[in-house]
């Protein structure tokens, strides 16, 4: 037989890692040529069996297999058939059978669950099944069955007596091997509290184990605009909630990686495949129920249509055998709209997707394992390794070639990315500066890379994830220009439900539907087009192709020939041509006569909310009426899903703006990318310090009308000024009016044709925009404003007239006494906006998201950890050093450490590494100096350092000084950082934190005060408490002193020297708890900077005895005081950190 010692295992063969940069049919093949050379032997053993025979079949996508005990008996023969090769290794499906006569009940078993797996690798999906025929041996060998069959869904406490025996066989090693690593799990799952996230355990009764990880969506609100989330899905915000990642498959093995990121050799025995399911969840992690179910893989079989009724009808049956009448008034309306446009009812513990699950999920199962280890290979960033990722699949080229041919690209993605940081803020990135030996957290890793995707979602093609390459940038997420994309965007329903659009925003896509018509009509419409979706069209009549507008450039010769041109239109014999084959302007010319075709939108809102009888399918559109092309299906929901802003009609006239005429429709109207609104406030706050009077009117209203053709294209690219409409005498730039009637009688001029069963039947479109105000640096501010950056405006509605007149109130509030209960902007009275001369009111555009954010934060409840989260961070585990493991003390979720033992740790060799950096870097700063002995003598009496600690403190800590210590070394200019930490202060005590904030504007009176005393920095001191993040650190100034608010002093500055914000007490502890990359330290400093920097009420002053310095106990009261005249909750605990 052979000595088994040499006898090489299947899994041990190695992974077709090197095969990953191939796709379809070519990896199919060279997985399966790598496999059979490795097993061409005949020796290679896995689970007890030798394969004896691996080779392919006869026909293209047949695997025969032979296997025998290590005897060399027989034990059974069976073919793999791959259900297509174009879809390896991600989307196929394999089947498995066997030609043999007396197959044992339990293999057979064995043989058809392999159709119902997720998909997997040949190598994976071979090893899967010898696992699965090696546990169905041991389990009948224990029962002393034989060869009976079996029930393979017996509860498998049955078997509790073998656990360790089948460990064992899986880990290849009699001695027993543990398959849970509880302290690395417990390590991990410190990290990601630390981090802000909120992990949870799921075990399963089969010893199968999902983990999650989620944070509440008020809080990925610090992410990601709110303006955005509620463009992308309403659901996001409509209650509390949580943004939750589900991973699956680990088989009660942690971790299964191992530090290249590749599967563990027991994770490859055991047949592990990671998957990644995104969803929403009401509390911090779903059910088990529910997790199982979502975690759960398929194969191809899916419930059909038949399916459905059947169900209807088994349904009904037993509604008459109970006696309840089925009749058309019983089912409730929500059983009668289709799934997706259905409000969901919220059972408890659900995981609910959303809009963007499908393409997240997509995404990580693809691409998350590749792209770590291209990170972890070549030392890249997210972009760099997903633009390398993208080269390698795309050119079929090996990854260290395109590496060095695409270096300089690959770098120059990731310095991009990096910049992006101005504006949006990008998670935490734990595999920054991760030692190459260290093994990778691949729950946090997994749900930092959603989040940022998440927050970057627009940049990125929905389908093939790849960054777009649009002119434009987009407030909603859509594809890339390529066909297949497009076409597998619209043929799997990947973008907004329809159905709910129309039920619930009927007047939104009616808009959308009739500005698509005229924009198509009048020849402007232009991309993104209805390309790629394979629509088969009726050829264009060519007489209906009108002129186009003078501003365009397409000349009058240009159109004869496109009608001259019409008869090479290829028509086959049904009558119909492929739409991808026209030319534009027949293009337009077939999207219009499509659109004629359709019946009105409030006749598809009544048959999709028609009632039906049990037991008959539910209203399809398609269904109104048969002589309508599927193509003019296909238009509509293109004119919907292609939409990349907010529109939402105003409703409310509490809502509505002042002194509007009522023909003019009005709706919330967003378009740019995401960070958009952050741009513009940058730019307020940079008016503001610029102008006296931007200071107290940050921004002006104007209006900008444009043709009504236009607004097709408006609405999906924003205000831009790359054509000439009406001249721009002015000059060069987006042009606006304070008086409304120049844009809405001048501009905004009525199309020449309008879809005929539009409700509203929109004639004029005007926006309402809120520009910087800074008029005098407008390129024109008299009689128009003319503006060419186009980052300082940002529209804030949407103003249709159409032939139906709004119902709700549009006049404004005089009566005296009766207050408004929405809040309206503040106006500059220099710059007015007028309707017929007449003052308009404009209600505060962002007050609607705003208190929906304070709704669902007054929901907000913070749940305790379940008994299975619990036992993992009470485990006898503790991480904060290496070399030691505590002794038991679970009744105590806080421990006492002796911060001191800290030195001895993996964390103070670290923190010890940073600081050499840090010190051999400050010599490079010279446009600040540091002095050394004035802090010595600063904190030369300070009170003693926090005592008491705990883990998930202490991580969370950890990561906060890594960060520091690295803001700080990587800063270009000590200025420009405003802090320093003194390295000769740095890991005395990791609670207590000294740091010197300095270089302030020359010209506020506290910089003025600091330099005449020949002082060069403001020295705190920052004391954490066990508790950190979920309680927040405790700050005050050292010295110097600061002339007190009642004295005349400002600058949110306590008589005690704490500082005065609510960000600091209790009502601010979520954001710690939730969002550090949001809410970090350095954050924090620069928040406290910018309230000392504040000139109102009155600017911070040094006091006459300026060199006294604070004591803890003025600190403690002030702090206290201040919280008490706001209103806000004082941290439990804060007494005790100053003591």
């Amino acid at each position: 037989m052979g000595d088994l010692n040499t006898v090489p295992a299947f899994s041990s063969l190695g992974s077709t890692a090197r095969n990953t940069h191939l796709r379809g049919r070519r990896r199919f093949n060279a997985d399966l040529a790598d496999i059979v050379q490795a097993c061409s032997t005949g020796q290679v053993v896995e689970q007890g069996f030798r394969i004896q025979n691996l080779q392919a079949g006869n026909d293209e996508g047949i695997i025969e297999i032979t296997i025998s005990d290590l005897d060399g008996q027989h034990v059974l023969g069976f073919s793999l058939l791959v259900s297509e090769t174009s879809d390896y290794p991600k989307n196929h499906v394999f089947f498995c059978s066997s030609s043999e006569t007396n197959l044992q009940p339990h293999f057979s078993d064995v043989l058809e669950s392999v159709a119902s797996d997720s998909s997997r690798t040949i190598q994976e999906t071979i090893l899967k099944i010898l696992n699965s025929l090696a546990n169905r041996q041991i389990r009948i060998a224990a029962d002393g069955v034989g060869s009976q069959e079996i029930d393979i869904d017996e509860d498998d406490n049955d078997y509790e007596g073998f656990d360790q025996f089948e460990e064992d066989l899986m880990s290849g090693s009699t001695a027993g091997k543990q398959k849970l690593d509880l302290q690395h799990l417990q390590n991990d799952f410190l990290e990601v509290v630390a981090t802000g996230y909120r992990p949870g355990l799921l075990r399963f009764a089969d010893d199968n184990l999902a983990i999650s990880v989620s944070i509440p969506v008020v809080v990925l609100a610090k992410f990601i605009p709110p303006r955005a989330l509620m463009a992308w899905d309403r659901r996001l915000l409509s209650r509390s909630q949580h943004l939750t990642l589900l991973i699956s498959g680990f088989r009660d093995i942690y971790p299964p990686l191992d530090h290249e990121c590749a599967y563990t050799t027991q994770a490859q025995r055991s047949g592990i495949l990671l998957t990644f399911k995104v969803g929403l969840t009401g509390t911090y992690k779903p059910g088990k129920e529910y997790a199982r179910d979502a975690g759960q893989a398929y194969g191809l079989i899916q419930a059909d249509a038949e399916d459905e009724v059947q169900s209807q009808a088994e349904k009904a049956a037993a509604l008459d055998d109970f006696g309840f009448d089925h009749n058309e008034n019983y089912l409730s309306e929500q059983s009668q709209i289709p799934t997706s446009a259905v409000k969901e009812e919220h059972e408890e513990g659900s995981f609910d997707r959303f809009s963007l699950s499908s393409s997240l999920e997509s995404l990580l199962d693809h691409s998350l394992l590749k792209l770590i280890q291209l990170r972890r290979k070549f030392e890249l960033g997210w972009a760099g390794a997903e633009l390398l990722l993208s080269i390698v699949e795309k050119t079929q080229t090996p990854e260290d070639r395109v590496f060095d041919m695409q270096q300089q690209d690959l770098l120059a993605a990731d310095a991009e990315e990096s910049q992006l940081a101005h504006t949006n803020k990008l998670p935490h990135d734990p595999l920054l500066r991760l030692r190459k030996e260290s093994k990778v957290n691949i729950i946090l890793t997994a749900f930092c890379y959603l989040i940022r995707r998440l927050s970057l979602c627009p940049r990125y093609c929905l389908v093939c994830h790849n960054k777009l390459n649009n002119t434009y940038e987009a407030l909603k997420p859509y594809v890339c220009d390529s066909k297949l994309c497009t076409y597998q965007y619209y043929s799997f329903n990947q973008g907004p439900s329809l159905e709910y659009e129309i039920i619930y925003n009927p007047n939104t896509v009616d808009l959308l539907v009739s500005i698509a018509h005229t924009a198509a009509t009048e020849q402007v419409l232009n991309d993104p087009l209805p390309i790629g979706l394979g629509l088969r069209v009726p050829p264009p009549d060519v007489c209906k192709i009108k002129e186009l507008p003078r501003n365009q450039s397409i000349s009058q010769s240009t159109l004869v020939s496109e009608r001259n041109s019409s008869s090479q239109v290829t028509v086959d014999t049904d009558g119909m041509c492929d739409f991808d084959d026209l030319s534009l302007p027949m293009m337009r010319a077939v999207i219009a006569a499509l659109i004629d075709t359709l019946p009105s939108i409030d006749d598809m809102k009544k048959h999709l909310e028609r009632k039906v009888k049990a037991g008959k399918a539910k209203p399809r559109l398609k269904d109104m009426d048969p002589a309508i092309l599927p193509a003019a299906w296909s238009i509509l929901r293109w004119c919907v899903a292609s939409c990349t802003a907010y529109l939402e009609e105003i409703t409310s006239g509490e809502e509505s703006i002042k002194n509007l005429d009522p023909g003019w429709r009005q709706f919330r109207f967003s378009v740019g990318s995401p960070d958009a609104e952050a741009r513009f406030k940058n730019a307020i706050d940079q008016a503001q310090r610029r102008s006296a009077n931007a200071a107290i009117y940050p921004s002006l209203y104007a209006f900008h009308g444009s043709p009504l053709r236009n607004w097709h294209s408006i609405i999906r690219h924003g205000l831009w000024f790359k054509e000439i409409a009406h001249g721009r005498a002015y000059g060069h730039g987006v042009y606006l009016a304070k008086e409304g009637n120049i844009s809405m009688g001048t501009y905004a001029q009525t199309g020449r044709s309008t879809w005929r069963k539009s409700r509203t039947s929109p004639t004029n479109c005007v926006a309402l925009a809120e520009v910087v105000n800074l008029p005098h640096e407008f390129v024109s501010h008299n009689p128009y404003f003319v503006i060419k950056d186009t980052h300082w405006i940002i529209c804030r509605y949407l103003l249709v007239k159409g032939v139906i007149d709004t119902n709700y109130e549009t006049t404004a509030v005089t009566e005296p006494g009766r207050t408004r209960p929405f809040p309206f902007v503040k106006l500059d009275p220099s710059h007015p906006v007028t309707l017929n001369s007449r003052r308009i009111d404009i209600p505060e555009p962002t007050h609607q998201i705003a208190a929906l954010l304070a709704a669902r934060q007054e929901e907000f409840r913070e749940e305790a950890n379940d008994d299975e989260d619990a036992a993992v961070f009470d485990k006898n585990v503790i991480s904060i050093q290496s070399s030691q493991t505590s002794k038991d003390d679970d009744s105590e979720e806080m421990m006492n450490v002796d911060v001191d033992s800290y030195e001895t740790s993996e964390y103070s060799r670290a923190v010890t590494s940073a600081l050499s950096v840090s010190k051999q870097s400050i010599s490079h700063f010279i446009d600040w100096k540091h002095d050394p002995e004035r802090v010595r003598l600063t904190v030369e009496h300070l009170m003693p350092p926090p005592s008491e600690a705990s883990p998930s403190a202490t991580m969370a800590v950890q990561r906060e000084l890594r960060a520091m210590l690295r803001e700080q070394q990587d800063a270009r200019s000590l200025k420009e950082l405003g802090w320093f930490m003194p390295p000769e202060f740095v890991g005395d005590n990791l609670f207590q934190w000294i740091v010197e904030m300095h270089s302030f504007d020359d010209d506020l009176p506290v910089a003025r005060d600091l330099k005449a005393r020949n002082l060069n920095s403001v020295i705190f001191e920052i004391r954490f408490p066990p508790t950190f993040p979920i309680a927040p650190p405790f700050f005050r100034i050292l010295t110097p002193r600061f002339l007190p608010f009642i004295q005349g002093g400002g600058g949110h500055v306590t008589a005690g020297g704490s500082i005065c914000m609510d960000l600091l007490t209790s009502d601010g502890k979520f954001l710690f708890l939730f969002s550090p990359a949001c809410i970090s330290i350095s954050a924090v400093l620069l928040q406290i900077r910018i309230a000392i920097s504040n000139l109102e009420p009155r600017p911070a002053r040094l006091a006459l005895d300026y060199g006294r310095p604070y004591d803890t106990q003025e600190a403690l009261v002030g702090f206290k005081r201040a919280a008490a005249t706001h209103g806000w909750r004082v941290p439990v605990g804060t007494e005790k950190l100053l003591r």
